[in-house]
């Protein structure tokens, strides 16, 4: 049975506890995604859009550098991702470094895909330019597998 895609409301509250209740999360995302402050919440929800797209299709697909890095972040709570995975999409959700250039770009474009079928246009302050989705320049270096 595929999991339910969350909506934006509870996508958006998930964030705000994950960083309620996990104090140094909010410092570690903004110093390695080089963001401010007030966007730390706005790109956890973006992790977490990702995260949802990958359980809900069982798909495996590849973030953009940005969302990449934070969720690397949210993954070093490893107790935390593990039961938020768990509670919220049902499974664990994968991380994988790699995949190769072509398939994490083909992989990239899918993601882009389904975020906008579900989210609309994704900001491009953390997915890069969407009119320059063809040369998958903002494509990350990993990959989602929901098994």
């Amino acid at each position: 049975m595929k999991p339910i895609l969350p909506d934006r409301n509870s996508l958006l509250d998930w964030s705000t506890s994950l960083l309620k209740d996990n104090g140094i999360l909010a410092g570690k995302i903004e110093n390695e995604c080089s963001i401010s402050k007030e966007s730390v919440e706005i790109l956890l929800n973006e992790v977490l859009r990702f995260m949802a797209l990958v359980a809900h299709y069982n798909e495996t697909l590849t973030p953009s550098i940005k969302v990449d890095d934070a969720w690397h972040e949210l993954i070093l709570f490893t107790r935390v991702y593990a039961e938020f995975c768990q509670s919220r999409f049902g499974r664990f959700i994968h991380h994988f470094p790699g995949g190769g250039k072509t398939r994490n770009e083909l992989q990239y474009r899918r993601t882009l895909e389904l975020y906008r079928l579900h989210f609309g246009e994704p900001d491009s302050r953390f997915w890069g330019n969407p009119d320059k989705v063809e040369d998958a320049s903002d494509c990350g270096p990993c990959e989602a597998k929901p098994n």
